[in-house]
């Protein structure tokens, strides 16, 4: 059988990015110094209460997840006050009245599982990983909290009141040191899926993770997830490298906008997927590092509305060799595809803040970029 040229040029995408999960195998950027639990005891939880008892321990610990463990159920349900975020036909999200989301927007009661609401405490020196590749928390998040040199790797975290906005975070740092998060999954989380919360956060890595915004709940009713990095504490430093965000409306991240927000997030050699609304969004406090990722089909790789922070978007040879003066290398350039287009913006300013800190940690990630 015979096809023509112009047949096959109808059904090839103009630009395929590949994403290569499996080159990073240590880690790198800020978190490079973690180590987890390596060197206490494997334990393999054989239910959610004996996972919720080694997460929060204060134990050396590698956790061993060998199937799902769900806790949607384990708390009840509840229906509280809410409204219709914006209610445009199927496929809406509703929110709990928090925070203001719900002033000016048609009321409604609102139904979620209570366990979602809260995340599993994680302290310190534990390695969360699955060691058969079946390892998932289902129906509530993580928080490592007051805690330092965390893992977690190859596990899923999904179905968190997807939704419900305010009924769950898939995974929290709260006063946090020495964090790797690599090769996991997060899907069908109501509100965010990684969130820093108003203390200091350092030395944090995620890497090669996939970040799945497919829902059939989402704020603008199109399928894409809008609530997805929300960083906002009082000193962050946050590596996010390698990892592959599909299918997503805004908040890629957002960074600062209280007034005690300092956020430095180094975006490096992502692949950032499908987007008809916004990605990055720096508001004040926020010191964005933006290099080597791939851009597909993105309308707005920066949110035209965000104001009061400082980005580093590296989009040409001019400013990838700005980097040299401080960092003693160039810095890589963004890619985009016929679909997208960043505006410029570039701020040398991003790159001074960033000298100041650990030049192993920005280096490091530099080096390891495989996509």
């Amino acid at each position: 059988m015979k096809f023509s040229l112009a047949l096959l040029l109808c059904v090839l995408p103009a630009v395929v990015y590949s994403w290569n999960q499996n080159c990073i195998t240590k880690p790198v950027g800020f978190g490079y110094k973690t180590t987890g639990g390596a060197g206490g005891k494997t334990v393999k939880p054989k239910s959610t209460s004996e996972l919720t008892n080694y997460l929060k321990s204060n134990q050396k610990l590698i956790i061993d997840l060998t199937k799902t463990f769900d806790y949607t159920n384990s708390e009840g349900w509840a229906t509280s006050s809410g409204c219709y975020f914006q209610k445009c036909g199927n496929g809406f999200q509703e929110s709990l009245a928090h925070a203001g989301t719900c002033n000016g927007r048609p009321a409604t009661k609102v139904k979620y599982s209570k366990a979602g609401t809260t995340e599993l405490i994680v302290g310190s020196n534990k390695s969360i990983i699955s060691s058969n590749g079946k390892g998932q928390i289902k129906g509530k998040g993580l928080r490592i909290q007051n805690a330092k040199n965390v893992i977690i790797r190859d596990i899923t975290i999904s179905d968190i009141n997807p939704e419900v906005i305010w009924a769950g975070d898939a995974l929290a740092f709260d006063n946090v040191e020495n964090v790797w998060v690599h090769k996991c999954t997060f899907a069908r989380v109501g509100r965010q899926h990684l969130v820093t919360y108003q203390k200091t956060n350092k030395g944090i890595t995620v890497s090669s993770c996939f970040f799945d915004g497919t829902s059939k709940s989402a704020a603008y009713c199109d399928g894409n997830h809008f609530w997805v990095w929300l960083f906002w504490g009082t000193h962050d430093e946050i590596t996010l490298i390698n990892n592959r965000v599909y299918k997503t409306a805004g908040r890629c991240p957002h960074a600062g906008g209280w007034s005690k927000s300092q956020n430095y997030v180094h975006l490096i050699g992502n692949s950032m997927e499908i987007n008809k609304h916004v990605g990055i969004e720096p508001y004040s406090g926020a010191k964005i590092l933006s290099e080597g990722n791939k851009w597909t089909s993105y309308s707005n790789p920066i949110n035209p509305q965000a104001k009061g922070g400082h980005l580093a978007m590296v989009n040409n040879g001019n400013d990838q060799a700005a980097c040299k003066k401080y960092f003693g290398v160039n810095c890589l350039v963004n890619k985009y595809d016929g679909q997208s287009k960043s505006k410029t913006w570039f701020d040398v300013a991003v790159l001074n803040d960033f000298s100041k800190l650990d030049k192993n940690a920005i280096n490091s990630a530099r080096s390891a970029v495989c996509i």
